[in-house]
C-alpha cells in the first residue's frame, strides 16, 4: 500500500485521502483535457481571449497563452490568414489592435458550445445537489488558484464567459 512517510506505516491518514483525492483530480483533469476539442488549444485560447477582451495587441495577448512574443505573433498571423482575426489601429507598445472577424466570432461560439457539451457529459453521473456542490467547491478553488488579473487571464482563457455570472477568478483578481 501506498505510504506517504515511504517507510511502509501510515502515520497520518489525511496524507493518504490527499494524496488520493489529488490523483483523483489529476485523473480527470486530464480526462477533461481529453474531451476537450481536439487538437484547438493554443488557437482557440487566443481566439477566446481576443473575443472577450477585443483591441488588445499581440504583447497582450501573449502572457495568458503563455507564449513568447515570436511564438504570439506567428499564432496571431495563422488566425489572420485563416480570416479569423483582424488587425486594427495601433495600440499599446507599437503593436496592433486585434479583434474578430465575424467568422472568428462563430469559431469562438462553436468551440464554447461543443466544449460545454463534452464538460457536460463529464457531470452526468452526479445529482442536481451534488453539482451544486461541486459548484461551490470549483468556484472555491479556482479563486484561490488567481493570482491578480494576469492569473485571472490565464485561468479563463478558455472560459465561456456568457455563462459565468459570478465568476471566481474575477472576483478574486
Amino acid at each position: 500500500m501506498f505510504s506517504p512517510s515511504g517507510d511502509g506505516t501510515n502515520r497520518d491518514s489525511r496524507n493518504v485521502w490527499d494524496a488520493r483525492t489529488a490523483n483523483l483530480l489529476g485523473a480527470l483533469g486530464l480526462e477533461a483535457a481529453t474531451v476537450m476539442p481536439a487538437g484547438r488549444g493554443a488557437t482557440m485560447g487566443a481566439l477566446v481571449t481576443i473575443a472577450a477582451h477585443p483591441n488588445r495587441t499581440v504583447e497582450e495577448l501573449r502572457e495568458p497563452l503563455g507564449l513568447s512574443q515570436p511564438g504570439a505573433a506567428r499564432l496571431v498571423q495563422r488566425l489572420v490568414d485563416a480570416g479569423l482575426v483582424e488587425r486594427g489601429g495601433p495600440g499599446g507598445r507599437g503593436g496592433l489592435r486585434l479583434s474578430c472577424t465575424d467568422e472568428g466570432r462563430r469559431a469562438v461560439n462553436a468551440f464554447a458550445e461543443e466544449r460545454r457539451a463534452e464538460l457536460l457529459e463529464l457531470l452526468d453521473p452526479l445529482t442536481e445537489v451534488e453539482r451544486e456542490q461541486l459548484e461551490s467547491m470549483l468556484e472555491r478553488m479556482l479563486a484561490a488558484r488567481t493570482e491578480g488579473v494576469p492569473g485571472a487571464k490565464r485561468l479563463c482563457r478558455l472560459c465561456e464567459r456568457r455563462v459565468c455570472e459570478r465568476c471566481p477568478v474575477a472576483r478574486a483578481a
